[in-house]
């Protein structure tokens, strides 16, 4: 439902999650150029097809989540994986690449990790407003 702030909250993090889209988006920045991926030490989005199609399914879940709203429980478990997914295939791919080429210490996240992060808040205050709401119903429900 639109006028309840967990939509608003959700599709913010849809928009957040689906900004690794976005061709200049970049995710890590390192000191010093390396192999692959880091070779002109930056790591865009686009470069990785994992976080490419995490994002884009971890978007598309956070925006069908908005639309169960009569079955909050579903809403839960949907905004919940949407956030787990986009931890698992964006934010850990980025981590799993800073590992294998060895640039750990020279690692600074930028502007898409910072979205990653946003949206996966955004996720969790969503699932608190629903909870929320969820209480706020069954509360009605003891009165009657």
């Amino acid at each position: 439902m639109i006028q309840r702030i967990q939509s608003i909250y959700m599709f913010l993090a849809a928009i957040c999650f689906a900004a690794l889209w976005f061709p200049s988006m970049i995710l890590l920045k390192t000191e010093n150029p390396g192999d692959a991926y880091f070779s002109d030490a930056i790591f865009y989005a686009n470069e990785s097809m994992l976080i490419m199609i995490g994002s884009g399914v971890s978007a598309l879940m956070a925006l069908i989540s908005i639309f169960l709203y009569k079955e909050r429980g579903m809403q839960i478990i949907l905004a919940a994986v949407s956030s787990l997914m986009h931890m698992l295939f964006c934010i850990g791919a980025c981590f799993w690449s800073v590992f294998k080429y060895q640039k750990l210490a020279e690692f600074i996240p930028a502007n898409g990790m910072y979205f990653s992060m946003a949206g996966i808040v955004l996720v969790w205050l969503a699932v608190r407003a629903i909870r929320r709401d969820q209480d706020l119903v069954k509360s009605m429900d003891r009165l009657r």
